[in-house]
């Protein structure tokens, strides 16, 4: 058994954020070397101090809007970033003087900057950054020094930050692609453990218990599909640098095998209230509870062997647990023949046990694409190649203005936020009144849910951040163990900026606040301006996401459902056609599929916002949670009978089960597009799926269920669409 010095290094060595913390820790490090051996730089007129801690200040700035991407990609963002943050800075240091121009110079630059988003999420981290650089400059601003020194030296900071990181992701290109992917299968892990709970014998006999189960499924779909998101477009990104690489192909193979089970794990087939009143006295449920907790664990140990560069072993506890419930199912299917009764409900308890076979047989299909790996054998890397449309800088706010899209109105948003900021740091002849500016820039967000979680964050990880600096400042009033507490502070908060954003706001807080005091030496006096200059900011924000263009998630929720059903229309017909032309992975259906996922939880996600904001903007609440649901209940159906598809070889089931899926299709169209069914053929009614199984073989049934549970649900959902449309127009 390790020790936990022994788990603490291991961590450190595996874990990516901490790698970037090091990394951090290093540069910083490195730019106090004019002031540690008091090097003579004619260039600039500041002391070798103050030149040190501008140049930590740019790799601050560079490490926080810092991207994940191939070498190549990674220059050109560089780049782009130095020219923004030295416009930015020299814009601040030549305006600042004459308060009018500067802030119309901090409107336009800051809308400008932040529309930078609808070019995509690497511009906005460009965008974000240079704003960010503008309120560093007003921290490092001297009367006495020459315009261009500080925004060259923040510049410089950029660029030495960006080339270290490079050089530094030589050792090991592919690092944060296997952390996303151990994280994805931890996430899928934790997905199977909470499923587990359905076949629980205390916690899946209720209905109430079920719902409750299904929402946390739902949640955790969320987290999913940001990882499962974020790795495909990392190894999108290698693939471009260099689609030659044999561990690159591994971990393909470790991404695509991840999302067939998640698929498989999302299934949901027949109703589980129904098993539980069928099955709930004999053992069979806890058989497959234990099934489910057994897969979980094999999950994380993938997503641990995935992160350590280890080899993945497929347990023998979980073969075992594979076989014995296979047996009991056998014994069980024949005493129910003997009596002739619960077939259906033996069927569907069997395709459950041969989904949770089919991700057994993925793990371990993973087991043997890990030694061919190590014998020289390497599959061909597939990405999804989506088209990206590129359009000019002014083409892309022209149409952000005309559409109101969020990144317009955050633009706006922000820019009037940072200019009423500055009038009142003016008004009131706040000397150190920037941090109004940074607490607005941080904790204003696009929506009011997230602005809300940053506000409570940012004034309590603000509040103790001083309150720690109190003690600091008085008793340690040596330089260097200031900077070195200073540095401690960055790596802190690039270790939990990711994961513990409250935690992150503390070693942020102490940061700027050693960093201050090098430069201006405050000492304790301005740790009270810090205070209420956190609570203006925090107000302000609040205001802002309240009064200009506030973005409740109720008018959202509408065209949001429209996507979700046009997307699971779209998957539905991929499957059908699958079912008649034979399985396949294909890019096609991969990307419908996630593209059906990835709207579900997004729903979620607008649905978990709403909670957030003032009950006098959750209209329709109860309608828009049975829509959420049943929305998830939909894809789940038919992530089941996805699993299951296969060739029809039967002529006479292949015929009319294409009618079935034909009606269901349209079913689903009607949904979001209820004026097409005045004008559409008609087709088999839903209510008579059941009298079309006489004849079908037990595999045609299931699938003739599993399209009766997928239609009454888009019918469900039509409904319920119609009652909010009807409530909205009175």
């Amino acid at each position: 058994m390790q020790n936990p010095l022994t788990l603490m290094v291991r961590r450190l060595i595996s874990d990516s954020n901490a790698h970037s913390g090091f990394r951090v820790v290093i540069a910083m490090t490195c730019t106090f070397i004019p002031a540690i051996f008091d090097l003579d730089i004619g260039l600039f007129e500041q002391s070798n101090l103050a030149i040190s801690l501008s140049l930590c200040l740019g790799v601050m700035a560079s490490a926080i809007v810092e991207v994940d991407e191939n070498t190549k990609d990674r220059q050109k963002f560089i780049a782009t970033v130095i020219a923004c943050f030295f416009i930015a800075a020299s814009s601040v240091e030549l305006l600042l003087p004459y308060p009018l121009f500067f802030a119309i110079g901090l409107g336009t630059s800051s809308f400008a900057f932040m529309m930078l988003a609808s070019l995509g999420m690497h511009y906005s981290k460009i965008g974000f950054g240079a704003i960010l650089i503008a309120i560093y400059t007003m921290i490092g601003h001297r009367d006495n020094v020459a315009w261009f020194e500080q925004p060259l030296l923040l510049a410089i900071g950029v660029l030495w930050y960006g080339l270290f990181a490079i050089f530094w992701s030589h050792f090991s290109p592919n690092r944060t692609i296997r952390e996303q992917l151990a994280q994805l299968f931890y996430a899928i892990s934790r997905y199977q453990h909470q499923k587990s709970d359905l076949f629980d014998a205390q916690k899946g006999n209720s209905r109430k218990a079920i719902t409750e189960t299904r929402q946390k499924l739902a949640q955790l779909n969320i987290s999913i599909m940001v990882r499962l998101e974020s790795s495909r477009d990392m190894i999108r990104g290698q693939y471009r640098a260099n689609n030659h690489q044999r561990e690159l192909s591994l971990l393909n193979q470790y991404y695509l095998v991840a999302e067939q089970i998640h698929e498989r794990i999302s299934a949901s087939q027949y109703l589980y209230s129904q098993l539980e009143h069928t099955f709930g006295r004999s053992q069979i449920l806890e058989g497959f509870h234990q099934l489910f907790l057994q897969l979980s664990d094999d999950c994380h140990m993938l997503g641990a062997s995935i992160n350590d560069k280890k080899q993945y072993q497929h347990s023998r506890r979980l073969k075992w647990t594979i076989h014995a419930l296979s047996d009991q199912l056998y014994l069980l299917k024949q005493k129910l023949q003997l009596f002739d009764n619960n077939q259906e409900a033996m069927q569907a308890l069997q395709a459950i046990y041969d989904n949770l076979e089919g991700i057994d047989c993925l793990l371990v299909s993973l087991e043997d694409i890990h030694k061919l790996h190590k014998s020289g054998h390497s599959d061909p890397i597939i990405v999804d190649n989506e088209p990206q449309l590129k359009n000019s800088f002014l083409k892309s706010i022209h149409d952000a203005y005309l559409q109101k899209t969020g990144v317009y109105k955050h633009a706006v948003r922000i820019s009037l936020s940072l200019v009423f900021a500055y009038l009142i740091q003016v008004q009131f002849q706040l000397h150190n009144g920037f941090w109004i500016l940074s607490t607005v820039l941080f904790v204003c967000q696009p929506s009011f849910s997230e602005t809300r979680k940053r506000l409570v964050l940012r004034s309590f990880g603000t509040l103790l951040g001083i309150l720690m600096c109190f003690p600091a400042f008085i008793l340690i009033e040596n330089i260097p163990v200031q900077i070195v507490l200073m540095i401690l502070s960055a790596f802190l908060f690039i270790n939990y900026v990711r994961t513990n954003y409250g935690l992150a706001v503390i070693f942020i807080t102490l940061f700027v606040m050693f960093l201050t005091n090098l430069l201006a030496h405050s000492g304790v006096d301005v740790l009270y301006e810090r205070i209420y200059e956190t609570i203006i900011g925090c107000v302000l924000s609040a205001i802002a996401i309240s009064v200009i263009y506030p973005d409740w998630q109720f008018k959202r929720f509408p065209a949001m459902v429209n996507g979700l059903l046009l997307n699971s229309s779209r998957y539905f017909k991929q499957i059908a056609q699958q079912y008649q032309f034979g399985r396949s992975e294909s890019m096609v259906f991969r990307q419908t599929r996630f593209a059906s996922f990835k709207a579900d939880a997004g729903l979620t996600t607008a649905w978990q916002s709403m909670l957030f904001e003032p009950s006098s903007k959750q209209h329709l609440k109860q309608e828009m949670y049975g829509l959420v649901n049943r929305c998830d209940a939909l894809n789940c159906y038919m992530a089941a009978l996805s699993s299951h598809r296969h060739k029809i070889e039967t002529h006479q089931d292949l015929a009319i089960l294409q009618r079935l899926f034909d009606s269901t299709a349209e079913q689903i169209l009607y949904t979001y597009r209820p004026e097409l069914k005045q004008t559409a053929i008609d087709k088999i009614e839903i209510e008579s799926f059941e009298s079309y199984k006489q004849g079908l073989s037990d595999e045609s049934k299931l699938i003739v269920e599993q399209l009766r549970l997928i239609a009454f649900t888009a019918m469900d959902i039509q409904v319920l669409l119609q009652q909010i449309e009807s409530k909205v127009s009175d």
